[in-house]
């Protein structure tokens, strides 16, 4: 048992997390239904398999969509299979072999993510960016959720829809540390590591965050931050001062970690227009324009590479 706390624990709270808050509740709850007994595959009943691509085809051209739905993860693991989460590793095959297709006129990143873990984030943005050229637009979708790591790879894009409900925003790093300490005492369980490395058993979840540890970590949040920062900044045209800004004491700011709903998002600069999914590919299939002279295509539903 405490083998398998310290594999759930160490996979949700050593990373750093570009995460919703509210997804991050949920989570840490499913880790104390995992905790509390067996596995049941019943207890997750809105679980399912992520991504990626649908295509609207006719004519020379295709408009292709490409799901990022669910939890950020950089590749399927026990929290990914807790949690309903999307493997960037994955993400990345299905948006290289469709950016590399001659016959792509358009991608659509249709995003419904709370955020996640930010491993292969900064990855994934670079890649989305050195595909964008001015004759094949790459617009994301928030439909509805895109938050934290979502958004940041949102802004990789030529152009940032919201559908009206959509929630967007979340500009925020953070990291978590449990303290189980107690809990196994009460188990009547004392674990012990034997280590070599002076630091290589911080921060483990049977015993509390000493302060060097804590600035550590704190220092890998604060550099995944400004990262983070600077990457919307530039995307969405602002200084990076007005991305961190706080919302209580700022006109002008990105929220400071709060997420919006698509009219204020809009009208804080945060995305480029209101639209629909459908009404979005439809526009793109009819040779619309999201900042350069684009392609044209027409839609017919293929479904192709799902997993």
């Amino acid at each position: 048992m405490p083998h398998e706390i310290e594999r759930i624990l160490r996979a949700a709270g050593r990373g750093v997390w570009l995460i919703d808050a509210a997804k991050a509740d949920e989570i840490l709850a499913l880790i104390e239904m995992r905790l509390a007994g067996p596995r049941s595959d019943t207890a997750f009943p809105d679980r399912e398999q992520s991504a990626m691509t649908e295509d609207m085809r006719a004519g020379p051209k295709l408009v292709r969509v490409i799901r990022l739905h669910g939890t950020i993860m950089p590749r399927g693991n026990m929290l990914s299979d807790m949690s309903g989460a999307v493997s960037l590793e994955r993400f990345g095959q299905v948006f290289r072999q469709a950016a590399n297709d001659p016959q792509t006129g358009a991608i659509v990143l249709d995003i419904d993510s709370p955020g996640g873990n930010v491993a292969l984030v900064p990855e994934t943005v670079a890649m989305i960016r050195a595909a964008r050229r001015d004759d094949r637009p790459i617009v994301a979708v928030a439909n509805t959720t895109c938050a934290s790591a979502a958004y940041w790879i949102a802004c990789a894009t030529d152009e940032l829809v919201a559908t009206t409900s959509a929630t967007v925003g979340s500009v925020g790093v953070y990291m978590m540390h449990q303290d189980m300490s107690e809990r196994a005492k009460m188990e009547g369980v004392k674990v012990t590591y034997l280590s070599q490395g002076p630091r290589k058993v911080e921060g483990n979840p049977f015993e509390p965050l000493d302060e060097v540890a804590k600035g550590a970590f704190l220092a890998e949040v604060r550099e995944t931050y400004n990262a983070f920062t600077s990457d919307v900044a530039k995307a969405r045209g602002v200084a990076v001062s007005v991305v961190r800004a706080d919302p209580e004491t700022d006109a002008q700011h990105f929220g400071g970690g709060r997420s919006y709903g698509a009219a204020a998002a809009k009208r804080l600069g945060m995305i480029d227009r209101i639209a629909t999914l459908d009404e979005t590919i439809a526009r793109l299939a009819k040779g619309g324009r999201s900042g350069g002279s684009r392609g044209r295509a027409s839609i017919e539903r293929e479904r192709l590479g799902l997993i």
